[in-house]
């Protein structure tokens, strides 16, 4: 065979041999592309991740959380190809440290915010706006395009994985770390501690301790929200340097534990790590009101060198002998003291903290005053005068009771087991306890005359007990209390002198004819009359053994009075006609009336009577509602107590008489013109 028909072979060969080998490659580098293309895409699928049994918890979460339909990939690998590559390149070292058993035992990773706003996704279009996240108005533009705190947050600072089963969820306790951070002064800052920044009061009523509480009402009058909800702060997010050695063994590290602005670079703007994995937890919410620590910063304690004791008992409702417990309201809603001792109220010369000289047990430092004009500054001008009630019932039991505990002291028999030395101690405790509380009711009044109703049944009983009979029953006297439960704030019904007495004689309808609040009075209404004042006749304006009709003044002593112009406190100033008889306007009984403008024409010629009295009255409403506003807001003014006490006294007596004017039109207005003045008003 000649060398050219070889070479010929041997190249026919050769280029068959070529052409196998390049179908065979490009057949098996096919194939590589498709399982590699495969094993790609079956490896970006959740499923996959949970291979490893540590993802396991983390895979649960994500499927059972508004992102199942979301991949993996899609936020833990950043947009974009290399970006891409690098997160595969992570995700494969991390498979390779689990093979090699060198993994962690809490897997960790970040998701850019990038990837949150890719498109299709969070776009910061869809971020605009505020929305709602539970009880709270949320608006992502103040975090995410703003600095907070002089520091640039990041989608997970907020969204995270703190909470087990909880995938890339808000935690509160991260807003509550930033907002009720103390700074150097120890003090929460305004402007993130703001409870209006996050929280609109109600707009409807909720309940609150069984009864119904519109918080309109006192946002209105400029009532704080930390007056009455506190604490709702706990903890101070401290920053322990012992944490960092979890993360840090380099000393040089662990030293810039104090450069809060490089930390939080590194760990929030820079890298995600958890806020609890440096602070301590900040509490937030309506917590325990628990007795306040001697020690702490800023507590009673503090100053105080008793705890208070038999204060924090009373109001919490506790620790009377015989007696359910029977919290404050407001210490159930956890108003705390500071809300009500202010100092607005001034004290008298010779008064004690609570009170009175006398009411604040020895060791006791000062106390920043409470008063009325507390109790007004929050609930309004309704409540002028209730505390005066409410310490005037109790100290009343207090005065009768103990002279009727001294004296059986010293009729007791030597027999320490005798009966009547137990109940003689039950006794004692529970007057010791309401005397030792200083308010006089003020903290819990319904559970103060509760304790001294229980104290005075076992004085009658130890009395019993000895066979004889004390010079005064003790449970006699006792406050009137109502079935409908308005005696809660009325305490004054029944008792001589009361507010209650003054406006009305309540004392001859609850305990000689033993009527209950709601007969006349509606529940639901707060108050209202249940019936047409002219339906009273029916009882009063017939004539009994007892009752004489005619005798006007003898229920209505305040409009005779101020008809005639004799009102205490005032010049005489007599309406012209302080002659007339009740009956001349008002009928004989037992048809009397409130009279129409009509009948003033009986008696006069001039002008149209209906008219003039719609002036007076309109008159008289508007300058009556000119001194509640005044004195709503007289505590804020910090006005002299007595003028503000020689306004009211201008408002009772135009109140008592109840005509709005129509009795003696000038009386009543020189009488709220003098209030007015009184409160610095024009």
């Amino acid at each position: 065979m000649s060398a050219r028909r070889l070479l010929r072979r041997l190249t026919t060969r050769f280029l068959d041999l070529a052409r196998k080998l390049i179908v065979l490659s490009v057949f098996g580098l096919s194939v590589a592309v498709v399982a590699m293309m495969g094993t790609l895409q079956h490896t970006a699928k959740p499923e996959f991740c949970v291979s490893c049994h540590i993802m396991e918890p983390y895979y649960e979460s994500w499927k059972n959380s508004g992102h199942s339909d979301v991949a993996c990939i899609e936020c833990h690998y950043e947009p974009g190809a290399v970006e891409t590559l690098e997160g595969k390149f992570k995700a494969l070292s991390q498979l390779a440290k689990y093979v090699t058993r060198t993994q962690g035992t809490k897997p960790w990773a970040e998701v850019s915010d990038q990837s949150c706003m890719r498109s299709g996704c969070h776009t910061v279009r869809m971020l605009e706006g505020p929305l709602q996240f539970g009880r709270v108005r949320f608006d992502h533009r103040h975090h995410l395009l703003e600095s907070r705190r002089g520091r640039r947050l990041r989608c997970v600072t907020c969204h995270s994985q703190i909470v087990q089963g909880e995938h890339l969820t808000v935690t509160e306790s991260v807003c509550f770390t930033c907002h009720f951070m103390p700074g150097p002064d120890h003090k929460i800052s305004e402007k993130t501690g703001d409870c209006l920044m996050c929280h609109g009061p109600p707009k409807e009523a909720i309940e609150v301790a069984g009864r119904p509480f519109e918080h309109r009402e006192y946002v209105g009058r400029g009532v704080n929200c930390r007056e009455c909800h506190d604490p709702v702060v706990e903890g101070d997010g401290m920053v322990r340097k012992e944490r960092c050695h979890s993360c840090h063994a380099e000393v040089g590290h662990i030293e810039r534990i104090a450069e809060t602005q490089f930390l939080h670079e590194m760990h929030v703007t820079e890298h995600k790590v958890e806020c609890f994995e440096c602070h301590d937890e900040i509490r937030h919410g309506l917590l325990e009101l628990e007795p306040p620590d001697p020690k702490a910063r800023g507590s009673c304690g503090s100053c105080h060198s008793d705890p208070h004791h038999s204060v924090r008992d009373l109001y919490a409702g506790r620790g009377a002998v015989g007696v359910e417990d029977d919290p404050s309201r407001m210490y159930q809603t956890r108003v705390h003291c500071e809300a009500c001792h202010t100092g607005r109220s001034a004290r008298k010369p010779g008064d004690g903290a609570h009170g009175p000289a006398g009411d604040v047990p020895p060791g006791h430092a000062p106390l920043a005053a409470a008063g009325a004009v507390d109790c007004i500054h929050c609930h309004g001008p309704g409540f002028d005068g209730m505390l005066e009630e409410w310490q005037g019932a109790v100290g009343g039991r207090l005065a009768h009771l103990g002279p009727l505990l001294d004296a059986l002291e010293q009729k007791l028999p030597p027999d320490a087991d005798h009966p009547a030395r137990e109940l003689y101690r039950d006794a004692r405790r529970n007057v010791e306890l309401v005397a030792r509380d200083g308010s006089r009711g003020a903290h819990n009044v319904t559970y103060a005359l509760d304790a001294l109703h229980a104290a005075a049944e076992r004085i009658d009983g130890a009395y019993a007990a000895l066979g004889g009979e004390p010079e005064a029953r003790a449970v006699a006297g006792a406050p009137f209390r109502s079935d409908a439960g308005c005696s809660e704030c009325h305490l004054g019904v029944g008792r001589e002198g009361s507010r209650a007495e003054l406006a009305f004689p309540h004392a001859r309808h609850v305990q000689k004819v033993g009527l209950d609040c709601a007969r006349c009075h509606s529940v639901e209404e707060h108050g209202r009359p249940s019936f047409p004042r002219t339906e009273c006749a029916s009882c009063h304006h017939q004539e009994t053994d007892e009752l004489d009709p005619w005798e006007c003044a003898r229920c209505h002593e305040s409009q005779v009075q101020f008809v005639a112009g004799r009102v205490e406190g005032f010049d005489e100033l007599p309406s012209g006609m302080e002659d007339k008889e009740c009956t001349d306007c008002h009928g004989e009984p037992p048809a009397l009336a409130i009279p129409k403008p009509g009948v003033c024409g009986l008696c006069h010629d001039e002008g149209d009577y209906g008219e003039k009295l719609d002036a007076w009255r309109l008159a008289t409403d508007e300058l009556r509602a000119r001194v509640q506003r005044a004195l709503a807001s007289a505590p804020r003014r910090g006005l002299d107590p007595a003028g503000i006490a020689v306004a009211r006294d201008a408002l009772r007596a135009v109140d008592r008489d109840g005509s709005r004017g129509v009795h003696n039109h000038e009386l009543a207005r020189l009488a709220l013109e003098r209030a007015l003045s009184a409160l610095g008003e024009k």
